[in-house]
């Protein structure tokens, strides 16, 4: 199923510049875009900050070396709360808006990293994640549907592929924060890196409380406010110009395919999910991405980067906190750079590159690692360490880019926060296994368990090949649609085209109207 290689809205008359940092409105629309990026920061902060504080003595002898079971319910408590909260996010983003969702995510969250930083025993700092985790599981289902709903269409994929690249802005800044506090000997050693989770989150909060925060134009029309919706998408998409060609069209699109789910009633509810072979093409997928998301062996390298080291020898804290600070720089670099060919390359090829190169990747640091466990040579266990960074380039090129952005475009609005409540809530799930099996299973079968990973890991590249389609040349309404088909993707845009006829006609009756072509109130 391949996408137009021109895509449809390239053609629409629109006021903006071709270079979008020297455009008034598209610099506003990055700013809103970068503080939704805020939320992933914060998550990959955590990710990396729990391998750092490993590292790190006095975490060490204040929370009594915790191992085995110990360590993974304390890497675990921030995942349970994402299991519940991502429903609750959905229903107060499509009742009363995403910026409400956002804010009681941010208070939340903020909230539990002040009980992280001041805990005085395993219990405090247990019940510290788990609330960072329940405002962050919120703020996750959240801000990649606003990041897809906000942004303008020539921007929209490479926008949803950085997403992730601010996971690694986050472990970078955990993982060398860390590094620096190796050899303090006070508690602000570990105090002092995990306080700044309040940051990131922090951050949205104040500036939605601010009122600075526009609201998701495609909630504004789904609550009859359309003219509102309408300057929304014209003052970020062409600089306030209502009547510009590429507005009226996307204030098309978006109001058939609203009135599309008001005429088929089953598509909305989470049972939608399971009354079309296309919502159910839609869950399985996004299921298999949310799982896949850890369980390709990426949650075991970020979490336990330090036994696996410990199992090719490498045990000095400097060595293992120089090692994870650097793959955290390399994902951050490579991630950016792999974000900006997103919409030139496609998602399928992408897709498939990522899948079969985790594959090998991990085989070497597999077939490695059994070997240094035989000869116990320093040069074996060595070159473990290019597979882990080669491992990490192909994961970003596949899962970290792609992942939240092609769960959110595949999803039509009235699905979208919902599709990714159940999405976060898989994820949830999957890491909680993983983050508490993990540290068991490497303790007592050590570098054998990878071969469940490996096994994982074939039956992604066949999920990729069989059920990953291209979405790249549509608008978000467009692609939405593509799971029930092309021909349906291809009457959006058609309805679209049509115009000012096909929506005059629908409209004719109301008493007001909005000038310039497209909506009467």
């Amino acid at each position: 199923m391949a996408a137009p290689n021109t895509p449809a809205y390239a053609a629409w008359r629109n006021n903006t510049n071709a270079t979008w940092y020297k455009d008034k409105g598209l610099r506003r629309m990055a700013i809103h875009i970068l503080m939704m990026y805020l939320c992933i920061f914060t998550f990959g902060y955590d990710g990396s900050l729990l391998n750092g504080l490993q590292t790190v003595p006095r975490w060490q002898k204040d929370f009594d070396r915790p191992t085995g079971n110990a360590l993974g319910i304390i890497a675990a408590s921030f995942y349970f709360p994402k299991i519940v909260t991502p429903v609750f996010a959905s229903y107060i983003g499509d009742i009363y808006g995403r910026r409400a969702s956002l804010l009681i995510a941010s208070v939340i969250s903020v909230a539990g990293a002040f009980v992280n930083t001041f805990a005085n025993g395993r219990g405090m700092l247990i019940a510290g994640r788990a609330v960072l985790g329940a405002g962050l599981g919120m703020q996750a289902t959240i801000a990649p549907t606003m990041i897809q709903e906000l942004c303008h269409p020539r921007l929209r994929a490479v926008a949803g592929g950085m997403y992730l690249a601010f996971f690694y802005v986050g472990s970078t800044t955990a993982a060398w924060l860390c590094f620096g506090m190796i050899n303090w000997n006070s508690s602000w050693a570990w105090r002092l890196p995990t306080i700044v989770q309040v940051f990131g989150t922090g951050a949205i909060g104040i500036y939605i409380a601010l009122g600075l925060m526009v609201e998701s134009p495609r909630w504004l029309f789904s609550k009859g406010k359309e003219e509102q919706a309408l300057r929304t998408i014209a003052d970020m998409h062409a600089n306030g110009d209502i009547e510009d060609e590429l507005v009226q069209h996307e204030m098309a699109e978006i109001k058939n395919g609203l009135q599309f789910d008001r005429e088929n009633k089953g598509n909305n509810g989470y049972l939608a999910f399971f009354k079309t072979p296309g919502n159910r093409k839609r869950l399985f997928v996004l299921i298999v991405i949310a799982a896949s998301s850890q369980l390709n062996g990426v949650g075991l390298v970020s979490y336990y980067i330090a036994p696996i080291l410990k199992l090719i020898g490498i045990t000095k804290p400097s060595q293992v906190a120089g090692i994870n600070g650097g793959l955290a720089i390399w994902n951050l670099f490579n991630t950016l750079i792999i974000a900006q060919f997103v919409e030139r390359i496609g998602r399928r090829p992408l897709w498939l590159t990522g899948a079969v190169g985790i594959l090998c990747a991990f085989s070497a640091v597999t077939g490695l690692s059994g070997a240094f466990a035989q000869h116990r040579s320093s040069s074996v266990g060595t070159a473990v360490i290019p597979f882990l960074f080669i491992f990490y380039l192909f994961q970003n090129m596949a899962w970290a880019v792609l992942a939240n952005l092609y769960v959110a475009e595949i999803l039509p609005y009235s699905l979208r926060s919902k599709g990714m409540s159940i999405y976060v809530t898989t994820q949830s799930v999957s890491l909680a296994f993983n983050q508490y099996v993990n540290p068991v299973a490497i303790a007592a079968i050590a570098w054998k368990y990878y071969f469940v990973y490996i096994g994982i890991q074939v039956l992604l590249v066949i999920f990729a090949y069989f059920f990953l389609v291209e979405t790249k040349g549509y608008t978000i309404e467009e692609v939405s649609r593509l799971f029930d088909g092309r021909n349906h993707a291809e009457e959006v845009k058609d309805v679209s085209a049509q115009g000012i006829e096909i929506l005059e006609a629908d409209d004719k009756g109301h008493d007001e109207h909005i000038e310039g072509n497209v909506l009467k109130k």
